[in-house]
């Protein structure tokens, strides 16, 4: 539950100015049983370092503030990725600098280009700076360990869920993005009238030339098995393109139902009233989990027509 803190003065009016000591008061809102991930909400005994993330090695459990504890799957692989659910407070993060003509290098050593895709795939989108719910958790589907558990059943009303930033700039602008936009294949090429078609870094405020480049995404984990990822919606080619969520509820090892969230789709996709949606979705969104019915595990997979990062980002899930 948030807790919400205010301080409160009192000042008197014309050249006398008398301070009285400051008050702080606590005021509970009325969402005791959504279960977050932070610490001073007394839901999560893991520290997670400021605008930074942590990769667990084995399950750990999350609590709502008046009932409901749900146990997040996780555990790490050798190859630097994790399974299930991390932990993390970055977002709003940009294409790295690493990565770029004319400020990067032809020659990224293998640590930096880990650690530039990582600062992606481990932050939401939530169009924000800081993230206003502070620690979220990072899912990373891999046949069916993206799950969490519950104490006893229970109904998950929502969950909010947001892209991961690699994905983001994936679907909205491609692996390369530059200002030279082929109008048939919706790809950005790295040259404009023989020069480098160079362009402001998204998310970057400053607009100073000097500063263009051209963007690549850092695909250290080759999510895109040696093939660059292209920009999804907009691509006449594409005409079928979605990336869907998937949840799929179970009591005591029982199907009880599912249900499905586009994160990203073109028009003419989805079922109504989704249809007519050409969109990426950018920032939180709830995701109605209902439907599911009374549950003590929800497994969540990824149905993409597209080549994605598995990862996707979840907070706030609301148990009943």
């Amino acid at each position: 539950m948030k807790i919400l803190k205010y301080t409160l003065g009192l000042v008197l009016a014309g050249f006398l100015a008398v301070s009285c000591e400051d008050q702080v008061h606590d005021s509970k809102l009325a969402f005791p049983n959504d279960v977050t991930f932070n610490e001073e909400e007394n839901s999560l005994d893991i520290q997670v370092p400021e605008l930074d993330f942590v990769q667990l090695d084995a399950p750990f459990t999350a609590r709502a503030y008046e009932y409901g504890t749900i146990t997040m799957n996780a555990k790490k692989k050798a190859d630097g990725t994790h399974v299930g659910f991390a932990l993390s407070n970055k977002n709003y993060r940009s294409y790295p600098w690493c990565n770029s003509k004319p400020h990067g290098s032809d020659n990224v050593p293998a640590s930096v280009l880990k650690e530039a895709t990582d600062t992606l795939l481990y932050s939401c989108y939530s169009g924000s700076y800081p993230n206003q719910l502070k620690n979220f958790a990072v899912a990373r589907v891999e046949g069916e360990e993206a799950y969490f558990t519950i104490d006893k059943p229970r109904q998950v009303e929502h969950v909010l869920i947001s892209h991961c930033t690699f994905n983001f700039l994936a679907l909205s602008y491609g692996s390369v993005y530059s200002s030279n936009l082929d109008s048939k294949t919706q790809v950005y090429l790295e040259e404009k009238d023989g020069k480098l078609a160079t362009v402001r870094n998204p998310n970057i405020p400053d607009n100073a030339s000097s500063k263009y480049g051209v963007w690549y995404l850092p695909d250290y984990y080759d999510f895109g098995e040696g093939e660059p990822f292209v920009r999804m919606l907009s691509n006449p080619n594409k005409a079928k393109a979605y990336v869907k969520l998937i949840a799929t509820g179970y009591n005591g090892g029982t199907k009880t139902g599912t249900a499905e969230f586009y994160v990203a789709v073109r028009t003419g996709v989805a079922p109504a009233p989704y249809d007519k949606w050409n969109m990426v979705q950018g920032g939180w969104a709830p995701w109605d989990l209902k439907a599911l019915g009374t549950v003590d595990k929800v497994v969540f997979t990824i149905d993409s027509s597209e080549k994605i990062a598995p990862y996707f980002c979840i907070d706030g899930i609301r148990l009943k």
